[in-house]
């Protein structure tokens, strides 16, 4: 069950950083008419971005870092990117220090916490990762991830009630979620 949960925590993480990072290079890209990585660097940036976590796209997520022209928003969501990777490896020290150089160079309205919630959970600090997730509570579309996430930390200590809550603030955030949903029917009730 504990694999199923982080399986789950790191598709969820990978889903809120996605959409943000696609908008990131979008904008980027349209907004000076000039590409955010050079065009030797687009080989890397397309592994990077990738959701194969592997060491090669570690390594294409920090080549394209030090490629990157001056763009903080761009540096910070491929710092993001490679933080999934890593924690994905396994690799949650790293990943948190990629979480918290992102969080450095763009107000990412949560996502730093949001990732160093899941990090820690990884990592088994529930308690740590409950802070982090309820300092992300009030920050719009990734509240109801936050309140997964909580559930998830909950769930893992076998306290259903306080489990089962944190799924129902989540659902009501984002109706039909069915991933939540899902969670939610897992839970052994008392």
């Amino acid at each position: 069950m504990m694999k199923a949960l982080y399986l789950a925590a790191g598709l969820i993480l990978a889903t809120a950083t996605a959409s943000s990072a696609t908008e990131t290079f979008t904008n980027a890209s349209s907004t000076n008419s000039l590409n955010v990585v050079p065009v030797a660097a687009q080989v890397d940036l397309n592994d990077c971005l990738s959701t194969e976590s592997s060491s090669r796209a570690i390594r294409a997520c920090s080549k394209t870092i030090r490629a990157a022209q001056p763009n903080d928003d761009v540096r910070a969501h491929l710092y993001t990117r490679r933080a999934l990777h890593r924690m994905a490896l396994g690799r949650y020290d790293d990943a948190a220090s990629d979480f918290t150089r992102a969080g450095e160079l763009k107000d990412d309205d949560g996502l730093e916490l949001l990732g160093h919630g899941f990090t820690a959970m990884m990592q088994n600090d529930l308690s740590k990762a409950r802070r982090k997730f309820e300092d992300c509570n009030n920050r719009g579309k990734i509240a109801p991830i936050a309140e997964y996430g909580l559930g998830l930390t909950y769930q893992m200590a076998g306290e259903t009630l306080e489990a089962r809550d944190a799924y129902q603030r989540a659902l009501a955030l984002r109706p039909g979620w069915t991933a939540v949903a899902e969670q939610m029917a897992t839970l052994e009730m008392p």
